[in-house]
């Protein structure tokens, strides 16, 4: 059994409101799929099984939409058949994704016994506004409550997501988030605080472009940025990467395996995997999902699946690239170099040396450094990535 991480991802389309910022796979108003797609995740599952059984997983992580959503027999049943079909590690970080209205004691409760060790609940805000300027439906009450009701479940492992950098937000507004979260019952073990982005093709792009919304300006963002670092340092938390800081060194396993571009499978509606060199996608549609995993397909003969994409064991995957050396180098720096640990430049290929000179750029500008043998962006560096990561893409840049 090879002793290389890897993860195993989850999605869960279904949302209650699909928020205006979000560019997730996820949709609103279909919960009667709900058992048709364990249904379908199941029988995924069991078709990457075979060709992954012998590797130990480390983390799972079930992502979304929102998760929460399902019932406690639902994650049972899949956390019971990830059991039975894979060789899950006896100390694996497994993650359930939660959002503070659909957070329910009862459920918390069967996740818990079923496996799930960790929590991670978007809050996202505590301020009226933003929260009505998110789509989100919770308010600063609730979500507290929520998260009390993770902690009595027995949970000491808990994640919240913060978003700052919202247009008209102040610095001031943003502290009171922080500042609060970090007084419930001893605060989240976890904290990403990512600053907003404008995803093409969600809502809010289409109100920035119309003017409707203004952008917050970039300097204010940093200094947003600045500021929390140095506050959630004081409170105990180390930055490990650029959005997210853990205490007790409870990083996220998993998100640590997608920044170091190791494997994992993932299943599910639009979900994005990496097996064997392979980079994949699953169908988006919820519906078309189903269908290719469930309902026979009639043009088949004797109503077989049809044909996976690439190789791949999964008739939903719909798109399959085998990664190149040079694709995977850039991939193995662009996630790296998000990481405060940073990278080990001993250890990449020789092909390293056609894009090095973009790296001396950097450490030339104070984007990056070179200490004890890694690489690392500095504080600057790690505000302006982007900078460094296009001219990776094209050296000619430099």
């Amino acid at each position: 059994m090879t002793h290389a991480p890897i993860g195993l991802y989850v999605h869960v389309p279904f949302c209650t409101v699909k928020c205006s910022y979000c560019d997730f796979n996820s949709y609103a108003g279909i919960e009667d799929l709900q058992d048709a797609w364990l249904q379908a995740a199941l029988t995924e599952l069991a078709l990457w099984a075979p060709g992954v059984n012998d590797r130990e997983f480390s983390t799972v992580f079930i992502g979304g939409g929102t998760p929460s959503l399902l019932s406690g027999d639902s994650i049972r049943r899949l956390l019971n058949e990830v059991r039975a079909r894979l060789s899950l590690a006896p100390d694996a970080e497994i993650t359930l994704e939660a959002n503070p209205e659909s957070v329910h004691a009862d459920r918390l409760e069967t996740y818990r016994d079923s496996g799930v060790n960790r929590i991670s609940m978007g809050v996202q805000s505590l301020d009226s506004a933003e929260l009505e300027f998110l789509d989100r439906i919770h308010g600063a009450e609730r979500a507290e409550q929520a998260f009390r009701a993770i902690r009595e479940a027995g949970y000491d492992n808990v994640n919240l997501d913060l978003i700052y950098g919202l247009p008209g937000q102040t610095l001031e507004t943003w502290k009171w988030t922080v500042e609060r979260v970090l007084s419930w019952d001893g605060g989240p073990d976890h904290l990403s605080c990512y600053a907003l982005t404008v995803e093409e093709g969600t809502p809010l792009a289409a109100r920035v472009a119309s003017g409707s919304v203004i952008e917050a300006d970039p300097e204010h963002v940093a200094e947003i940025a600045d500021w929390t670092a140095e506050r959630l340092a004081r409170a105990g938390f180390e930055q490990y990467e650029t959005s997210n800081y853990a205490r007790d060194g409870l990083q996220c396993r998993h998100n640590l395996i997608y920044w170091r571009n190791q494997e994992y499978v993932a299943i599910g509606p639009g979900a994005h995997g990496y097996v064997d060199g392979v980079r994949y996608q699953v169908v988006r549609s919820p519906r078309l999902y189903i269908d290719r995993l469930v309902t026979p397909s009639p043009r088949a003969p004797r109503g077989e699946m049809p044909k996976a994409e690439g190789g791949l064991p999964s008739p939903a995957v719909v798109e399959a690239e085998q990664v190149g050396e040079r694709d995977h180098l850039i991939d193995t720096l662009t996630s790296g170099l998000r990481l405060m640990e940073g990278i080990d430049e001993s250890r990449l290929p020789d092909l390293y040396q056609q894009v090095r000179p973009v790296l001396d750029w950097a450490v030339e500008r104070g984007l990056a450094d070179r200490r004890d043998g890694r690489l690392r962006l500095t504080r600057r560096g790690h505000a302006v990535a982007n900078e460094v990561f296009v001219r990776l893409l094209d050296p000619s840049l430099v």
